[in-house]
């Protein structure tokens, strides 16, 4: 009798054992799989700027048309409002979001702008007003068209502007690489370019 309940009990041990390996050997296979999805996930969700949709996605190397919208316009906004109450801010803002070529090149135009102003003793603001956004596939440019108001004392006058951008996706951070400031409200896209060639 007692060999039978020895026998009994190494059967259940036995039973015990292949449940417990089955259970690490799923633990296993989970952690594996979620280490390789750790490691190859590249979609996260960034809030960078104001105005930028609350569903917005940014990649690696990529971002949706409603983010890059939003950067761009708070890049605008943001250099169209300098004077020389906030031109340091706004430079350290314009520095997260251009590369070091552009904001060396638009640094320098703002110091220009603001000594000019205090030379001028033009103490006023301005704002931009954003009209409409569009991006070129073929080109692979982006255009900004909005107004540009200049307050002070007197008056406030308004000018059509038209910003062309160049922007790039680099480890989840949108750089923009090349920017074109023009008047009017006249896109340099495709079709642009193609009724100049006529």
């Amino acid at each position: 009798m007692e060999f039978n309940l020895r026998s009994q009990s190494l059967n259940e041990a036995n039973n015990r054992n292949q449940t417990l390996i089955l259970i690490c050997g799923g633990m296993a296979i989970a952690i594996l799989l979620m280490t390789v999805m750790l490691f190859s996930q590249s979609k996260i969700v960034v809030l960078q700027t104001p105005g930028m949709p609350s569903d917005s996605v940014i990649e690696r190397t990529s971002m949706d048309k409603g983010a890059q919208r939003a950067v761009l316009q708070a890049v605008t906004s943001n250099m169209s409002q300098t004077n020389p109450a906030n031109y340091e801010y706004q430079k350290l803002f314009l520095q997260s979001f251009l590369s070091p070529e552009i904001y060396s090149k638009v640094s320098l135009k703002i110091d220009a702008r603001v000594k000019q102003m205090l030379a001028e003793r033009e103490l006023g603001s301005s704002y931009f007003v954003f009209k409409r956004y569009s991006y070129d596939a073929n080109l692979n440019k982006h255009f900004v068209v909005g107004e540009v108001h200049t307050v002070n004392a007197a008056k406030d006058t308004m000018n059509l502007y038209t910003y062309e951008y160049e922007l790039e996706i680099n480890n989840y951070r949108p750089v923009i690489t090349d920017i074109l400031i023009y008047p009017g409200e006249s896109m340099h896209d495709t079709q642009w370019i193609a009724n100049q060639k006529k």
